[in-house]
């Protein structure tokens, strides 16, 4: 019985061993893992500078482009939210004041969404 115990412990301790040193190995493997991300990070984003310049012009005219779309979409909305104000003006009017209120909220809040795109946008 005493031998079956000493097996058992001598077990548990080899057990307890192979677990410490898989943890270690499996740290050492994450922090070899994180070190090579760092490189191809730092070696990526050295690509991405020497590549700047050369990136610079498409990019740019891309970006204007868009803006460009943008700003006509914004006129378009523009246009098209006048329309839908000047049609609900006469029924707002007929509307109770909580109503009223509400709908006054509603537009306020939909012009500083508009104002926020914009912005965005103009960045």
């Amino acid at each position: 019985m005493a031998e079956i115990r000493r097996d058992f412990s001598r077990t548990a301790e080899d057990l307890a061993r192979v677990g410490r040193d898989a943890g270690y190995v499996a740290i050492g493997l994450g922090v070899v893992g994180f070190q090579k991300a760092q490189v191809a990070r730092r070696d990526l984003m050295a690509q991405l500078a020497s590549r700047r310049g050369e990136l610079a012009g498409p990019l740019g005219d891309a970006r204007s482009e868009l803006q460009r779309a943008c700003r006509h979409l914004d006129k378009a909305v523009g246009r098209l939210v006048e329309r839908a104000d000047a049609g609900l003006e006469p029924i707002a009017e007929r509307l109770p004041s909580q109503a009223q209120a509400a709908l006054k909220q509603a537009r306020a809040t939909r012009d500083k969404m508009r104002s926020r795109i914009a912005e965005r946008l103009a960045a």
